[in-house]
């Protein structure tokens, strides 16, 4: 069932030479499964063009970086870990979240990754990564070259698959029985408590709840224990899983629970978000709109940036330009909305009145950020929930 259009929208990570560029777009319709409660967008762009070259790249955030070292020390505490256990990462990206492992002791590692540029990285750091798409087969080759795994984990990937089986066929034929699953991934409760529709993009196909993402595991005869909350993202579940049954967390059962009490999982309580949605977009209109004789500069050309830009309408022409600090991205234009992306120094050069925090999941660290460079303005957020100056 639908629940919103957000009109026809171009890749959210396919920024582009120059401004005004012919862009393919594709409609974006966020949806609702009253079997399963999974909410999902109804498009499914080809995954190659997607993923195979990527611009976002894990290690630019120091918050990530930092986040990565507590995520592997829970996870080796959690898991039982051995030096010589095999570790799997999905999805690995520049290796952020092997690297500590490495450092730890753990030298028997392997990241998969299906964008080559950032590979590369990975593997020039001395992570080694494979470059493909994770599914049964992979799974099977890295069995016979390596044996089982004791760790596989797979961080904001999962609402990025278009065959769940496959993918999920993978992990269960080379995780050991007495191993650890883990997925981290945004949830759907926090999207849904803080209005989030920009983290809507062709990238993330489905929106997992606790229900829902275990309905899924159970499919394939994996069973969650226990379930936390992490800051990434603007509030993403961590999803604890093995092959045998193990007794349930009570922060398992207490988030059950609280989903239940929220109706989380029901569809007038999506539909709700959806009207809530086009209200947040009037407002978000008519306060760059009251900032007409001001200079502004984004701050984060982010994929759910792209969504937002896009839904509002602006362009250029409400907003000067976008600071971003991965290099990659630098000197392109945001898909859709044609913003200049600069580097930090010369986004601050044009001495801006106000700067529109996108990345706002890393507020805090974007606002110390400014402040030690001598920014003295204001700062806009538009999410979570509603556009305000801080």
């Amino acid at each position: 069932m639908d629940l919103l259009s957000l009109g026809r929208q171009p890749l959210a990570n396919s920024l582009v030479d120059k401004p005004q560029e012919t862009e393919v777009t594709v409609p974006l319709t966020l949806a609702f499964c009253p079997d399963s409660s999974l909410v999902q967008i109804r498009e499914t762009v080809d995954k190659e063009i997607l993923f195979s070259n990527y611009v976002w790249v894990s290690s630019t955030s120091p918050s990530t970086r930092a986040y990565a070292t507590s995520f592997v020390k829970n996870v080796i505490d959690k898991g039982h870990l051995q030096s010589g256990d095999l570790i799997i990462e999905i999805a690995s990206n520049d290796g952020t979240f092997l690297k500590p492992f490495v450092e730890t002791g753990y030298s028997n590692v392997l990241g998969v990754d299906p964008a080559a540029n950032i590979a590369k990285i990975a593997n020039d750091d001395g992570i080694e990564t494979w470059v493909c798409f994770w599914n049964q087969g992979v799974a099977e080759e890295i069995a016979r070259e390596y044996g089982k795994a004791k760790l596989i984990f797979a961080r904001n990937v999962i609402a990025h698959v278009s065959d769940l089986d496959d993918f999920m066929a993978g992990i269960t034929s080379i995780l050991s029985e007495d191993g650890l699953g883990v997925f981290e991934f945004h949830y759907a409760g926090d999207i849904l408590e803080g209005l989030q529709y920009d983290s809507v993009y062709h990238e993330h196909l489905c929106y997992f709840s606790l229900r829902s993402i275990t309905t899924l595991l159970e499919k394939s005869q994996l069973t969650v224990f226990h379930a936390e909350w992490s800051p990434i993202s603007g509030g993403s579940l961590v999803v604890f899983f093995s092959k045998t049954r193990q007794e349930e967390s009570v922060a398992l059962l207490v988030l059950r629970q609280r989903e239940a009490d929220l109706r989380i999982n029901a569809l007038s309580t999506w539909q709700e978000f959806a009207n809530n949605c086009l209200r947040h977009r009037a407002e978000s209109q008519a306060l760059i709109s009251s900032f007409s004789q001001k200079t502004i500069v984004g701050f984060g050309a982010s994929a759910r940036s792209s969504t937002y830009l896009n839904f509002c309408g602006f362009t250029n022409k409400h907003i000067q330009a976008v600071i971003d600090n991965n290099p990659l991205k630098q000197g392109l234009y945001t898909a859709g909305s044609s913003l200049p992306i600069v580097s930090f120094q010369e986004g601050l050069k044009s001495h801006p009145d106000f700067i529109f925090i996108f990345a706002w999941n890393f507020q805090e660290e974007i606002v110390q950020k400014c402040r030690d460079k001598g920014f003295r303005g204001n700062f806009v957020v538009a999410f979570p929930s509603r556009p305000h100056l801080i």
